[in-house]
């Protein structure tokens, strides 16, 4: 008998994370996955996401910034002082990459450290008057990249593609590894 690989062996099945949930079992009549690649959900996610991002990436190029920039100071323009942690849930980035990010912007004069609020052994990040001046300058271009990646929907499509993102971005909590 063939030994398995250790990761394999270790990696939560679907049907072992979804019971983890403690979720009700899909539906019978759910949709028919195919196998196709061309039509497979998460590949066609990635696809748009890369394209999107790559004509954006070109216009950040000529602030010298980068997309995980972008968005550690757009979530910041939003939601002023977070900590680390929060920025790297809102951003989808790893600790350790947000780490250097941060400390990038923080010697470009963008992104400042200072107390968080109620923890005064935490830290959070909050964005330099230099820095939100460039955030509020690419905004427009951002929010014209959204646009154009959105022509043909309509407003309520629109917001249906969101609400139906973040539904499947949620649905994916059950296959997160255990603590």
């Amino acid at each position: 008998m063939p030994k398995k690989s250790p990761s394999l062996a270790q990696a939560p099945s679907p049907q072992a994370a979804v019971k983890r949930a403690d979720q009700p079992k899909p539906a019978a009549t759910g949709p028919v996955l195919d196998n196709d690649l061309q039509n497979s959900i998460p590949y066609l996610i990635a696809r748009a996401g890369v394209r999107m991002g790559q004509a954006f990436t070109r216009e950040l190029r000529k602030f010298d910034m980068t997309l995980t920039e972008w968005r550690v100071c757009s979530t910041l323009s939003h939601l002023p002082h977070q900590r680390l942690s929060d920025v790297a849930l809102n951003t989808s980035t790893e600790q350790s990459t947000l780490s250097r990010v941060v400390d990038g912007l923080m010697q470009r004069g963008w992104l400042i450290r200072d107390r968080a609020d109620g923890d005064a052994r935490a830290l959070a990040l909050s964005l330099t008057p230099e820095g939100l001046a460039i955030t509020q300058h690419l905004i427009p271009m951002a929010q014209l990249y959204e646009r154009v990646s959105l022509n043909g929907f309509s407003s309520a499509q629109a917001d249906q593609l969101r609400d139906m993102l973040k539904r499947l971005y949620d649905n994916m909590a059950p296959l997160d590894p255990a603590p």
